[in-house]
């Protein structure tokens, strides 16, 4: 990736920045699919859409803004429970530049 002076850029937001997109769009499609069945199945989609694509879009919003050098209050004012900070990490250091660690991460320790 590289910058508006063609200089290349070492960090991946671009990447994660897609990964936040087809997140929104898998829940999307999964909502249109528990519409159209019933039973089990409608269960089993929608606690995947609620517990596993929710929580990770949660996560990639974060690491994103994280990366993006916002600060946790201004990405999620009102958050009601505290993420999962060694995702969130996880997610930094994969897309984010070399070295890159998370602030909030020695707080809430």
């Amino acid at each position: 990736m590289y910058d508006e002076t063609r200089v290349k850029v070492v960090d991946r937001r671009e990447m994660l920045r897609v990964k936040i997109k087809s997140l929104a769009e898998e829940a999307r499609i999964i909502r249109r699919e528990e519409q159209r069945t019933w039973g089990e199945l409608r269960n089993e989609l929608h606690n995947h859409r609620v517990g596993v694509v929710r929580r990770e879009a949660r996560h990639a919003h974060l690491a994103y803004g994280l990366i993006r050098g916002r600060g946790i209050s201004q990405i999620e004012p009102g958050a009601k429970r505290p993420p999962d900070w060694k995702r969130v990490q996880a997610l930094c250091q994969k897309y984010g530049p070399l070295g890159f660690t998370v602030p909030e991460l020695k707080k809430a320790a």
